[in-house]
């Protein structure tokens, strides 16, 4: 942002403000299909205002599209795997496919849960697209968000418009 300021001859706080103001008009989710859907689930840590203070951004993406349906920014607990679980009630999920971690079958049907590391293989590559096309998302970087607002608005762009396909429509509406 500090770059494309100076290249503009205006302050990085109105770079953050005309991105801030696209995220909030282009974000959207996908709504549900009405087709049963095999879920992949993972959760991906990057830092708030400092080094210790860790941010969990977990998401869901739909194995068959793989399309990031939805996604939550909290702490890596039951409470926040909650509120990503409610919301994907919506959709008609036949398969929720997680890694080995506990929480998840505090929250999830069993009946719907599948715990192993080789059913997340789609999920783990796009955390690897996030971090590659994102700075803030490195696993060592110096970059850090200032506001959980701003990690939220990245992920609304990242899914609407690189996972979700929309890159056209992106260069459209800057051109």
């Amino acid at each position: 942002m500090n770059r494309i300021a100076f290249l503009l001859h205006v302050s990085a706080q109105a770079v953050l403000n005309w991105i801030r103001t696209f995220a909030q008009k282009f974000q959207e989710k996908p709504e549900p299909t009405g087709r049963r859907i095999i879920l992949e689930l993972d959760e991906m840590w990057h830092y708030v205002q400092k080094k210790r203070q860790k941010l969990w951004i977990w998401k869901a993406l739909d194995r068959d599209t793989g399309q990031l349906l939805d996604w939550e920014c909290g702490r890596r607990d039951k409470t926040t795997l909650k509120k990503l679980a409610d919301r994907l009630a919506r959709w008609d999920v036949k398969v929720y496919c997680t890694d080995s971690w506990g929480t998840y079958a505090s929250v999830i049907p069993q009946d719907k849960l599948v715990q192993s590391k080789t059913t997340t293989h789609d999920i783990e590559r796009n955390h690897c697209r996030q971090r590659h096309w994102f700075g803030r998302f490195k696993r060592k970087s110096i970059i850090v968000s200032k506001s959980k607002e701003m990690v939220d608005l990245t992920m609304a762009l990242f899914a609407r418009f690189w996972v979700n396909g929309n890159q056209d429509e992106l260069l459209s509406l800057l051109g």
